[in-house]
């Protein structure tokens, strides 16, 4: 099985940049990656300014990109996760948490720590028990025309820290250059929707596959399947706005793919679907529509 290293990990999505190894379509294959930090925020001490700056400049490092044989523009790359194994400590940063609005809590972190992940588990505090659930934070195939920071997201997928995005999904993204180029990082040992404050960051081996189809004629955004769901990912500037795209794009794709009249779908929607937040704390927003696979029975 080909290991993908993170040794040249990266802090843009490029279509210029030159593969760092290359998968048949349906191989599956393993990606080794580093935690947002870079491994720099482990301890009290490394809370440096030159830590600070390094990691203001690299945030959400990503390894890659994976060419794909045979993905072309007009295509959609179907990342299936099949396993997380989380290979660090969970770095975390830590704020006084004091000012009035949650948003400025990012500027008052203060120092940094780490928290061991053993059996399952994250291991903060003996009072709790938190079950870890691996995520990918950030998960792309190369933009079409700009040049975006791992930091960034949009149609092409990026920094969505949906935590759908974990063993056991396929998440669909445009092919927007020949190869695809699929990137991956910012993996987390656990985190809830909404991300407004730091979950415990993580390096992992991810194991995965790809397969390539038309893209659909409704799709504009990412897309999310398990055995149970559906989800459509929306980047916006709002969390209204996401949250409403989203819903919309499930629409189009119960309209398209399942052959459900639009009125009737929006009407079971109604009933269903539900809407959220996957983060509110990068420049645009992501949220989620999920549609349970459970309803449709014929």
């Amino acid at each position: 099985m080909k290991r993908f290293t993170s040794d040249k990990a990266k802090n843009t999505y490029d279509r210029a940049h030159e593969p760092i190894g290359e998968v048949a379509e349906r191989e599956v294959f393993q990606v080794e990656t580093q935690d947002c930090f870079g491994g720099r925020f482990r301890k009290a001490e490394d809370f440096t300014q030159e830590n600070l700056d390094w990691v203001h400049e690299n945030l959400d490092i990503v390894t890659g990109p994976i060419a794909v044989l045979g993905a072309e523009p007009g295509m959609i790359a179907g990342i299936t996760i099949h396993e997380i194994e989380v290979t660090t400590v969970g770095s975390l940063t830590i704020s006084h948490c004091t000012y009035p609005s949650p948003l400025d809590w990012w500027d008052e972190e203060y120092s940094c720590m780490s928290v061991a992940i053993s059996e399952g588990r994250v291991l903060l505090d003996p009072r709790f028990r938190v079950p870890a659930k691996p995520i990918v934070g950030c998960l792309a195939t190369a933009p079409g025309t700009e040049v975006i920071l791992s930091r960034g997201e949009g149609e092409f997928g990026g920094n969505l820290d949906c935590n759908l995005i974990a063993a056991g999904s396929t998440v669909y993204l445009p092919v927007n250059v020949p190869g695809g180029l699929v990137y991956f990082g910012d993996c987390k040992a656990v985190m809830a929707d909404g991300e407004i404050v730091n979950a415990p960051e993580v390096g992992t081996i991810i194991t995965a596959q790809v397969t390539l189809a038309p893209k659909p004629k409704a799709m504009r955004w990412p897309r999310v399947v398990t055995d149970d769901l559906l989800a459509t990912i929306v980047c916006a500037p709002t969390v209204e706005s996401a949250c409403r795209q989203a819903f919309r794009e499930m629409m189009a794709w119960l309209e398209e793919e399942y052959g459900i009249e639009r009125e009737t779908a929006a009407i079971l929607m109604g009933m269903v679907a539900h809407t959220s937040i996957c983060q509110l704390s990068n420049r645009l927003h992501t949220g989620r529509c999920v549609f349970p696979l459970s309803t449709i029975v014929g």
